[in-house]
């Protein structure tokens, strides 16, 4: 089946209901035109049962020559009329007329009602295929019954009628088809100034917005929530971008140390304790490959949410506590202090070897950026149902500028470059995927050469 356009749904729906609406007042017309017609035979008939009902009281000798004469009239309505004198029990007294072949028969029911004074009509096709408007009534003051017919096979009035309406339905629904497809292209003409605008926007072009009609319509808000995802992709390209420039520099610079080092190694015989050395410094700039290496793959399921997140229920404490005794020993070499503030037991439902990781990449931050004889405080407590860990040091601290971006991805500061940390800048976006993954938040408060406090605020329960 060839799907139809929207253009030619909604002309199709449009004409449809304006169609059946127009259907429904053709066949509505036509029957009260139809009831009227009917109902100016049915007073015919009336009137002239009544004249003869009136001659039959007056002079009956007279009634039969009245009779004849009133059924050889013709008018444009009728073919011909047909008149029966019965007596009370229903029999044929006397019938004139050109339809004198015809005559309606009556069961006693009838009989009683229409002599009780109601008059009868009828509508009935005789063996001769006519189609005959009888009516029956009673005469005043005498046990009789009169019965008229009037044959209307070419009352003509009723089928031209429906002819014109049939003609005129037709062309105005033809009318409403092409005027809906103008009316449905007009309409839709918005979408496909869209769809040509969007065509122009390529990958290389994402800074292309939609034009927003003045109009506050539906197409306009569309044309805004188009534009929004237009920002959106934007940046999501540019941060692949960078993602991807940023990547190949980190993983390029330990590759070429390697390189380097091989080459060297390769150029003239040594003893064994330089190729040692040599071994050693690739040993190290492998390690951080492949540190570099396992941070992305963990982003990368993160972000395609494939990451497995085992929650369970687990108390805070020992793991600060273990973490302390992790950062007084990395601390050491720097003689730096490390100090527990209040501590308590706070229990959350989340994947312990995650919250060790983000921990263990806080303290390693600030073991980075604190200098020597500095100081680093741990603490744990519970604040307004969230358990809330602190991490903080009196390092370099953080300049205004930088706040915004240090959760972005390979992101360091100029800080940090000049200062030849050996960081990647991935830790802490690991660290506030973490939190979020675990219904908490990861803030920081920082002034430059004032040190750091980072805090995470996790749901307990």
């Amino acid at each position: 089946m060839i799907p139809l356009t929207i253009r030619t749904r909604l002309t199709f729906w449009y004409t449809s209901i304006f169609g059946g609406a127009l259907i429904l007042f053709g066949l509505l017309t036509y029957f009260a035109f139809s009831y009227a017609n009917n109902k100016g035979v049915d007073i015919e008939l009336e009137e002239e049962a009544e004249g003869i009902a009136y001659c039959a009281r007056i002079s009956k000798d007279s009634l039969k020559d009245y009779v004849a004469c009133v059924s050889k009239e013709k008018d444009s309505r009728s073919l011909g009329k047909y008149i029966a004198i019965l007596d009370q029990d229903g029999n044929l007294q006397f019938r004139s007329g050109s339809l004198a072949d015809n005559h309606l028969p009556l069961t006693s029911n009838q009989l009683k009602k229409i002599l009780s004074g109601r008059i009868y009509y009828k509508t009935v096709k005789s063996s001769k295929g006519r189609v005959l408007r009888v009516i029956t009534m009673p005469v005043e003051g005498d046990h009789q019954l009169i019965q008229m017919g009037i044959a209307i096979n070419n009352n003509r009035s009723p089928k031209i009628f429906l002819f014109a309406l049939v003609c005129l339905g037709c062309v105005t629904i033809i009318g409403g088809w092409f005027g809906g497809l103008i009316m449905a292209k007009k309409a839709l003409r918005p979408v496909d100034n869209m769809i040509k605008e969007l065509q122009k926007i390529e990958t290389e072009h994402l800074g292309k917005r939609l034009t927003i009609a003045p109009a506050r319509d539906e197409i306009s808000k569309l044309s805004e929530v188009i534009n929004e995802m237009l920002s959106r992709l934007e940046n999501s390209f540019n941060q692949v971008r960078q993602f991807t420039t940023d990547a190949s520099h980190e993983l390029r610079t330990p590759i070429a140390i390697m390189k380097a080092g091989i080459e060297v190694a390769l150029s003239r015989e040594r003893n064994i304790c330089g190729y040692q050395q040599i071994l050693a410094d690739a040993l190290e700039d492998l390690g951080r490959l492949s540190k570099i290496i396992e941070n992305l793959f963990v982003l990368a399921k993160a972000d395609a949410g494939r990451y497995e997140v085992h929650k369970e229920q687990m108390n805070l404490y020992p793991v600060i506590m273990d973490i302390a005794e992790q950062l007084k020993l990395i601390a050491e070499p720097k003689n730096i202090f490390v100090s527990q503030e209040k501590t308590e037991d706070a229990f959350i439902e989340g994947d312990e070897q995650l919250i060790r990781m983000l921990l263990l990449n806080l303290v390693d931050n600030a073991v980075k950026y604190t200098p020597p004889n500095g100081t680093i405080t741990l603490s744990l407590s519970k604040v307004n149902g969230c358990a809330k860990i602190v991490v903080k040091d009196n390092g370099a601290g953080i300049s205004p500028e930088d706040i915004p971006h240090i959760f972005d991805r390979f992101y360091r500061s100029n800080n940090a470059r000049t200062a030849n940390h050996d960081g990647v800048g991935l830790g802490l976006s690991i660290c506030q995927w973490v939190a979020k993954s675990h219904h908490g938040t990861l803030t920081v408060e920082s002034e430059l050469q004032n040190g750091s406090s980072f805090t995470v605020s996790l749901p307990t329960c």
